[in-house]
């Protein structure tokens, strides 16, 4: 049988002692979401699972469903599928407003540590929007970090960073290429077993790179930059990856527009 170290996915005191209020039931992390369906990793291995029937009529948000990081509560088959009953207490959630006019709010991690978020050198550098970025980042109970990626298309790095530093106060900002084969060094040293991360920001900033970075390989394929200088879209849905070195990274789908309802931007 496959022994799963849940501790490497972060699964830490606070929920073990949650998780010991629901008799017979195993505890897992949500890795993956499609849908209504999920994958879940558990200390026996991966399952397939769906929210029970029970779970879906108590829902009242978007919110409440379980996201990619959450610790839930499961019955586990024969069949290697489960159903889900319980999502743990969230130490952190970051939340933005779902597509279209409604008010309901869409979970996009949950139980993070650290919030990369990632903004490139270029024509995409926006300090509204990252400013938009820390403030939900911070109400999310999370701690950012500020990554500056593809400094080799930019000339005039100082301007930019003395801009960037009126909205970062307390915010550590990394600056990274691509190009360098230890241009993610600065990223890494904030990674350690049993901690989760996030990677924000718009399609194309290189998230994806860093993240293949981290992880050693090609996990995901990359896509160059538009004629605009804009970032193509790669990642095309939320999944939560150990690093081969320690610890726990989320990949989001890029966010061009983000909902700060809620959010402290003092």
């Amino acid at each position: 049988m496959v022994e799963i170290d849940m501790k490497s996915y972060g699964l830490s005191e606070r929920f073990i002692n949650e998780s010991n209020l629901y008799e017979k039931m195993t505890v897992g992390r949500i890795t993956s979401q499609d849908k209504g369906l999920y994958k879940v990793i558990t200390g026996s291995g991966e399952l397939r699972a769906q929210v029970s029937g029970k779970f879906r009529y108590k829902a009242i948000n978007l919110s409440d469903y379980p996201a990619v990081g959450d610790f839930v509560m499961l019955d586990v088959n024969d069949e290697g599928s489960a159903i889900i009953h319980h999502v743990l207490t969230r130490k952190s959630v970051f939340i933005r407003k779902a597509a279209g006019t409604s008010n309901n709010e869409q979970v996009v991690a949950a139980n993070i540590d650290i919030v990369f978020i990632c903004m490139s050198l270029n024509n995409d550098f926006n300090i509204r929007r990252i400013e938009r970025y820390i403030g939900v980042a911070w109400d999310s109970g999370a701690t950012p970090v500020v990554v500056l990626t593809k400094s080799d298309l930019c000339n005039n790095l100082e301007e930019m960073l003395s801009e960037l530093e009126t909205v970062a106060l307390g915010v550590d900002i990394i600056v990274t290429s691509s190009m360098a084969e230890d241009g993610y060094f600065s990223v890494n040293k904030y990674i350690e077993s049993g901690k989760t991360v996030a990677f924000i920001g718009s399609s194309g900033v290189g998230k994806t790179t860093l993240i293949n970075k981290l992880m050693g390989k090609n996990l995901y394929e990359t896509q160059g930059i538009r004629n605009d200088d804009k970032g193509r879209h790669t990642t095309t849905k939320r999944e939560l990856i150990v690093i081969p070195t320690g610890g726990v990274v989320i990949d989001t789908p890029g966010m061009r527009e983000l909902g700060i309802e809620g959010a402290d931007l003092s």
